[in-house]
């Protein structure tokens, strides 16, 4: 385990080997992803997400079918929580966890949009996050989200998420495989 330190040499996020589709919190969790605003799933991280739990994305395609016909909110930056049922939920009712579908991907990564990753979208969406953890007493698991299929780059979404989380002390811990 490695944690990135502050200036003022506080752990700020922590890294760890690991599954993030396994959050190792004593209380509640929220596993954040990135999804696009075009209706895919089947590639990345969602894969191992869809192999533990088919309602991440049911929930996502449900959500994208929806967004024309009704005013279902998708679009860059929203996000949307999906209770799972994990062995610490069955064993504690109490226990919570959630998958955060962030919306924030403009379609995906090809020749013509090497890098789908919106960073502003992605920023408010870890700010909703923000407040559903603190209002669930959550923590925050992850990949190394947006840095793999959208293309981005991990110090400016590292930033983003210690400015919208960790500075809100939310504890993240982000998964490495």
């Amino acid at each position: 385990m490695r944690c990135w330190s502050d200036e003022a040499g506080m752990a700020a996020i922590k890294y760890i080997k690991g599954d993030a589709t396994r959050p190792e919190a004593w209380g509640n969790a929220i596993i954040a992803h990135i999804c696009n605003d075009s209706g895919k799933w089947g590639k990345g991280f969602v894969v191992a997400l869809s192999r533990r739990w088919p309602e991440p994305e049911a929930k996502y395609r449900a959500w994208y079918k929806d967004r024309e016909r009704t005013s279902s909110g998708f679009k860059l930056g929203a996000v949307r929580f999906v209770g799972v049922k994990t062995i610490d939920t069955v064993l504690n009712p109490d226990k919570k966890v959630w998958v955060a579908n962030m919306i924030a991907q403009h379609g995906i990564r090809s020749a013509e949009n090497p890098t789908p990753i919106r960073y502003g979208a992605l920023s408010t969406a870890l700010q909703h996050i923000a407040e559903f953890a603190k209002k669930n007493d959550a923590s925050v698991y992850m990949p190394k989200i947006g840095s793999g299929l959208a293309g981005g780059n991990w110090g400016t979404i590292e930033r983003l998420i210690i400015e919208a989380l960790v500075d809100q002390d939310v504890s993240v811990t982000v998964c490495e495989l």
